[in-house]
């Protein structure tokens, strides 16, 4: 799952979640993506956003009906001539995307992710480091809402723009074009799973919630105390 389908899971497990929560849901994948790693996160509702994050993930990467989607995509970018490396790096990342890109129209997501990305977190990087998180910040508020995840060749420029600088991922020859087109004809794939993916994970995620959990008491009584 990528950053805004954390953002997507937050409005659907809290229903009025606070702007940080959301931000701290998304943070993971905003410092994998500029290579900055905080060395203090100063906000508790960031800290709840964080280890909602991970709690996602960790039921995410799981579930069979998501499992099985990188596994077809990977054998069709195989069939198609494209080497493993590449077909190792696409399969996953693209099937994230585009599970993303199925719930872009998401106002209440919509609207969460906004509101995150416009606050100032309570974070502190070494020196060295806080440019590279400020300028993210700079484009993700200039991008606005992904909304291009919705199209399957903005899915396919993102997955090539991630391998390009990882030798042992990166398209050679042809095969970024082969990828285009694998993509293209698989995102129809992940618009139908979409719904089945979403319901299984919040069912697991219920079912593993423990009192104590960052969103446990806002689940069950139905509004945000955040």
């Amino acid at each position: 799952m990528n950053y805004f389908g954390h953002a997507v899971v937050v409005t659907r497990l809290i229903e009025a979640p606070a702007p940080a929560i959301a931000l701290g849901a998304m943070l993971p994948d905003f410092l994998s993506m500029c290579g900055a790693r905080p060395i203090r996160v100063d906000d508790p509702l960031i800290e709840r956003g964080i280890a909602l994050h991970h709690e996602t993930d960790a039921a995410f990467h799981t579930l069979a009906p998501f499992t099985g989607l990188v596994r077809e995509l990977g054998d069709r970018l195989t069939h198609a001539g494209v080497s493993r490396g590449p077909m190792r790096g696409v399969a996953h990342v693209a099937v994230e995307l585009f599970l993303d890109g199925t719930m872009i129209d998401d106002p209440r997501a919509a609207a969460a992710y906004e509101a995150a990305i416009a606050l100032e977190p309570a974070l502190v990087f070494p020196s060295d480091e806080a440019p590279r998180f400020a300028y993210l910040q700079a484009r993700l508020r200039t991008h606005g809402v992904p909304r291009d995840l919705a199209r399957a060749e903005s899915v396919a420029a993102r997955c090539l723009r991630m391998l390009a600088h990882r030798p042992l991922l990166a398209p050679k020859g042809s095969e970024p074009q082969l990828i285009e087109r694998v993509l293209g004809d698989f995102a129809h794939r992940c618009a139908v799973a979409a719904p089945t993916i979403m319901h299984a994970l919040r069912a697991s995620m219920e079912s593993a919630a423990t009192p104590g959990a960052p969103w446990h008491r806002e689940n069950r009584s139905g509004s945000s105390r955040a």
